[in-house]
């Protein structure tokens, strides 16, 4: 009974792994690419970064990791 309880619980976080990871993060990247907008950079020119890394899943991995300054000189 405690192998099945345990592999029960496993599959659990499996699961909301699973979730976490096919989550649609398009809404926070966009958030993300607009508040951008008070460092200087015009609402067009956003509007196309915001296309392209919509496009390219390791330029979003890039992006997120960088801190503002350097998402700047991206």
């Amino acid at each position: 009974m405690k192998k099945i309880k345990f592999v029960s619980e496993q599959l659990d976080k499996i699961a909301n792994a699973l979730e976490q990871f096919t989550e649609d993060k398009t809404p926070y990247l966009y958030g993300e690419v607009m508040s951008m907008e008070v460092e200087g950079f015009v609402d067009d020119f956003l509007c196309s970064v915001f296309d392209y890394l919509v496009d390219c899943e390791f330029e979003v991995k890039v992006f997120f990791a960088k801190s503002t300054k350097y998402r700047k000189n991206w």
